[in-house]
């Protein structure tokens, strides 16, 4: 009796394991379209399979029992959800899309640690996140077209898969001083206007993506393994000191405030070289003083006054240099530049010095002959007219002193 006893509660607490087990995972594919469903994701402490959550029947998404989500939790086109509570969400090991929730106010993130990837979009109304412990560990975060207007706890750590930060109008400042690599992606455009990123300690990423910055920070970067593009900034002047390396294109266009740009210690680009439409952007001279190898095309175009490549060794594809400032000397670059382009096309063209000063300058010695000549003229008829006056008075003279004798002569005589 006593070893049937023992075998009961064996089997009776293998039993309890299993459901205390299965209760604790529930993985399958749902799609969720009004809150009173939710009560079944809500008992499940870790949610896996793909799940949605959509629709105009949502109120509040309350999941406060979930701690983890292994599969896709997607919560998408809703215009009456109001708030989403997760506050006890630990790790995101898949992943969490809320698209297009118009109404959400609010996101209870306050025990989020780590992240594999998490994509807030489409959020129009959505202006304050909790995240009591902040975000120590994420793979990939996107945060596009909310109202929110701080990153506090969102971003905090040195190493990131992939960021993107779009479209967020009242979000000023972007302070990301403790991030130092990403590995795909990092892409910051189209925030405030007036935005300020600082990304002080970054020293590599694979893309990288800057649009729209009135101020940039990024004093320590030192490689960029595929496309760096920066475009449509505000700030007047930048510098990158310890950048050596390009792995992809480089693309600089519509800064319209820049007027210095340096890439002090840049020797290598492995795709194209594309700037133009910086309105003034004039001197280049010394942007590129230890670029060697050009692994593609060359395109510039802009109010170019001087630009040079003093340390080139080669380009793989063509280049093509168009200013319309005259003050562009093309002769130097088509020394330094032609026989180093593998693409047979170089190009450079500017328009020729404008000749109006020469012209101005003949114009004026022109004048002064001409005043020269008009006054010796004036001068001259001067002088003659004066000479025909007095030979004038003399003829009369002689002629009164004549009919005076002869009338004196008549007089003697009667």
């Amino acid at each position: 009796m006593k070893l049937l006893s023992v075998f009961g509660a064996l089997v009776t607490g293998y039993l309890a394991a299993e459901a205390s087990a299965a209760s604790a995972s529930c993985s399958f594919s749902t799609t969720i379209n009004a809150s009173t469903a939710l009560s079944q994701l809500n008992s499940c402490p870790t949610l896996d399979g793909h799940i949605q959550i959509s629709g105009d029947k949502i109120g509040a998404v309350d999941l406060n029992n979930v701690e983890e989500i292994k599969g896709d939790l997607k919560l998408f086109n809703s215009s009456s959800a109001t708030a989403l509570n997760m506050n006890k969400l630990k790790t995101i090991s898949g992943s969490l899309t809320v698209d297009a929730f118009t109404q959400l106010h609010n996101i209870d993130f306050s025990s989020l640690t780590k992240v594999e990837k998490l994509a807030l979009i489409s959020l129009p109304s959505f202006a304050q996140i909790n995240l009591n412990k902040g975000i120590s560990e994420a793979g990939s975060i996107t945060l596009s077209d909310t109202a929110l207007s701080s990153l506090e706890g969102l971003i905090d750590y040195d190493h990131v898969g992939a960021l993107d930060i779009n479209n967020n109008k009242n979000i000023s400042k972007i302070d990301l001083r403790n991030l130092e690599s990403v590995s795909d992606r990092l892409s910051l455009s189209f925030n405030s206007d007036d935005c300020e990123v600082n990304l002080d300690n970054l020293e590599w990423a694979s893309n990288l993506t800057i649009q729209d910055v009135s101020d940039l920070s990024i004093g320590n970067l030192t490689s960029v393994n595929s496309t760096f593009l920066i475009a449509y900034n505000k700030f007047d002047k930048i510098e990158f000191k310890k950048l050596k390396k390009i792995g992809g294109a480089l693309q600089f266009f519509a800064n319209d405030e820049v007027t210095e740009v340096s890439f002090d210690s840049l020797e290598e680009v492995g795709g194209e070289v594309d700037i133009y439409n910086n309105t003034d952007l004039q001197d280049m001279g010394d942007a590129f003083k230890k670029l060697k190898t050009i692994d593609g095309a060359v395109n510039i175009k802009g109010e170019i006054a001087n630009f040079s490549l003093p340390s080139l060794s080669k380009i793989d594809g063509t280049f093509n240099l168009k200013s319309t400032s005259d003050k562009l000397d093309c002769s130097d670059i088509n020394k330094q530049v032609k026989k180093k382009v593998k693409g047979h096309n170089a190009s450079c063209s500017a328009p020729k010095k404008s000749s109006s000063s020469k012209k101005s300058s003949k114009s004026t010695k022109g004048s002064d002959s001409d005043s020269k000549s008009s006054s010796k003229s004036s001068s001259d008829s001067s002088s003659s007219s004066s000479s025909k006056k007095s030979d004038a008075n003399t003829l009369m003279v002689a002629s009164a002193l004549f009919t005076t004798v002869i009338t004196s002569v008549f007089a003697v005589f009667i």
